[in-house]
């Protein structure tokens, strides 16, 4: 409203100044015509000796008659001989001076702009009269800013009436948007209902717009409760067997009973705590948007880091580095380093835990997939989707676990444009591959 009301005036003076000068520019024409054929016809009148200065005025030569709206004392008239006596004169004619080496038009200054002339001078062709005829700017002027008035006296009095209605109009199609504020500041925070509310069409997109924001925070809020409600309900778990072996361990008499309680208590121990580290590492991933950092991935040393540390934990499996490309065209060539280390991990530790005790786990990298290979039962084709589900791990298994290592893994891959694929295996075991998201 405030543009508005700013540039409409704006705009509205700009185009009165276009007036006044295109105004002023087409009377300067007209007249400067005028005065040019006065001077022409003047030269064609058969004047040889000087006519009285005492010419009568035009109302005493009317004698009454309708004069019209004129006004001699503008305009004058004077024509001289070749030795600059005066043989014709009018109006003010008698006060112009001579001046044989003028010709054209001239502007000649007076005590202020309204009574400066303009003069037009012209000679004969044998040089015998010099005619001069003049004007008064003022007159100009008051022909200017007639026509200036005529043109901008109906706008002067219909702008404000034009502002009035502009102001009118925008309040009476900015109310929906007064509602549809009063309605959005009045819900209640966990409120992720469409909203409903007749606004103008140019707005519609806009409400659209909000409307799915709200469908997204609303499933982003469902998700956060159900994954608070899953890890709630999976901690209790490992905390209750850690009360009861607690108990246990308290009420052994023989030190055989202690160190079996004792170890039993460190496994739920280690379970919680690996619980704990999966649901921080996807309350990190969750809201990421990319890779925190992007730099080029060395998977070798990543690889053979990783193997290391695992056979410490896992004596009896045998791990196996497959290179099917250089190390440095491995897919994706560059990413966060610590979250790529995560994902492998993951694929790898779950290789491990639900593969043989003496089994083989093998690590291939090749330049459009990333694959680990175990010798484990496989999942049933049933759970293969499933399984990638947070908490969900299929029924019969024995093997700790939380139920969260591939939901860590395919959330890192899509960070880095790639995809989870998992299948069994024809000769038994389960492939997990990341290759490139289409």
């Amino acid at each position: 409203m405030l543009v508005l009301l700013l540039t409409v005036p704006l705009v509205w003076l700009v185009a009165s100044l276009a007036a006044v000068w295109l105004a002023k520019r087409e009377v300067d024409e007209l007249f400067d015509t005028q005065m040019a054929l006065y001077g022409r016809q003047l030269l064609a009148i058969d004047v040889h000796e000087a006519l009285p200065d005492d010419t009568p005025k035009l109302k005493h030569l009317l004698n009454g008659a309708d004069a019209g709206r004129t006004d001699s004392g503008d305009l004058g008239l004077a024509v001289w001989d070749q030795q600059g006596k005066r043989l014709l004169c009018d109006g003010r004619g008698r006060r112009f001076d001579y001046q044989p080496l003028r010709r054209g038009f001239y502007d000649e200054a007076g005590k202020d702009s309204r009574h400066g002339w303009r003069m037009f001078y012209l000679t004969a062709p044998d040089g015998s009269r010099l005619v001069a005829v003049g004007q008064k700017q003022g007159l100009r002027q008051e022909m200017v800013w007639s026509v200036v008035k005529a043109q901008l006296l109906p706008w002067m009095i219909g702008l404000p009436l034009m502002m009035l209605a502009i102001l009118l109009a925008l309040r009476r199609e900015l109310a929906p948007l007064r509602r549809l504020a009063g309605a959005i500041a009045e819900r209640q925070p966990d409120d992720n209902s469409p909203v409903r509310a007749e606004v103008p069409q140019e707005v519609q997109p806009l409400l659209r717009s909000l409307n799915a924001l709200f469908g997204r925070i609303g499933q982003m809020l469902e998700h956060e409760r159900r994954f608070t409600a899953d890890a709630a309900h999976e901690l209790r778990t490992p905390l209750a067997a850690l009360r009861v072996q607690a108990e246990v361990l308290e009420l052994m008499p023989d030190d055989g009973g202690r160190s079996h309680a004792l170890a039993q208590l460190r496994l739920g121990i280690d379970r919680a705590g690996r619980l704990v580290e999966q649901l921080l590492a996807l309350s990190r991933l969750d809201p990421l948007p990319g890779p925190q950092s992007s730099a080029p991935l060395d998977w070798q040393r990543l690889a053979e880091r990783l193997l290391a540390e695992l056979s410490t934990t896992a004596e009896q499996v045998e791990w196996k580095l497959d290179w099917r490309c250089a190390p440095q065209a491995v897919l994706p060539l560059r990413g966060d380093e610590a979250l790529a280390g995560l994902m492998l991990r993951n694929l790898l530790e779950n290789a491990c835990r639900y593969g043989p005790a003496d089994g083989v786990v093998e690590l291939r990298l090749e330049e459009d997939a990333i694959s680990v290979l175990d010798q484990g039962p496989g999942i049933p084709p049933q759970w293969l989707e499933r399984v990638r589900e947070r908490f969900f791990r299929p029924p019969g298994q024995h093997q700790a676990g939380s139920g969260l290592g591939l939901s860590i893994v395919e959330r890192v891959a899509a960070l880095h444009g790639l995809r989870l694929m998992l299948r069994n295996r024809p000769e038994g075991g389960l492939e997990a591959r990341l290759e490139r998201a289409e």
